[in-house]
């Protein structure tokens, strides 16, 4: 089996698809997570590990649960895919998904919408998309979380 070809992998608020013509439409890409360290506070409710915050339902709305775009060429017969998001400080996954493409003709392009959850980011630092095909890393795109606790 041969290795696929990887077109495009983006981070995307919304992957929408036009009715009429199939094309897709990418809205709000992006590489960078914004995270603000909550601060100690008293009382009996539990409290989240060092370094994360409970958001609001307001926050979460606002935030939203992003969508992966993935376009691959050199698809012959159903291809097993493997796509994860890691922490790069010490190469923990924090989300993992498998998928399946389908194509039998190579000189076609396959396009991919994959919802996600919120991606979390219990610090600042850089973190991947990655894609993997047969354990073997076909790309990856970096997200920087970066603190605004200040800001």
């Amino acid at each position: 089996m041969l290795k696929p070809t990887l077109q495009a992998l983006l981070l995307a608020d919304h992957v929408y698809q036009d009715k009429d013509t199939g094309k897709k439409i990418i809205a709000g890409t992006f590489n960078v997570l914004h995270v603000s360290p909550r601060k100690p506070t008293s009382g009996d409710a539990p409290q989240p590990a060092e370094g994360q915050r409970q958001m609001s339902v307001k926050e979460v709305r606002k935030v939203g649960s992003p969508t992966a775009f993935i376009s691959l060429t050199e698809i012959r017969e159903p291809t097993e895919l493997e796509l994860r998001y890691i922490d790069l400080s010490n190469n923990v996954v924090l989300i993992g998904a498998k998928l399946q493409v389908i194509c039998r003709d190579p000189l076609s392009t396959v396009e991919a919408i994959v919802s996600l959850p919120p991606l979390p980011a219990p610090h600042p630092g850089v973190y991947a998309l990655e894609l993997l095909w047969n354990d073997e890393l076909m790309g990856s795109l970096r997200i920087t979380a970066v603190d605004t606790s200040d800001s």
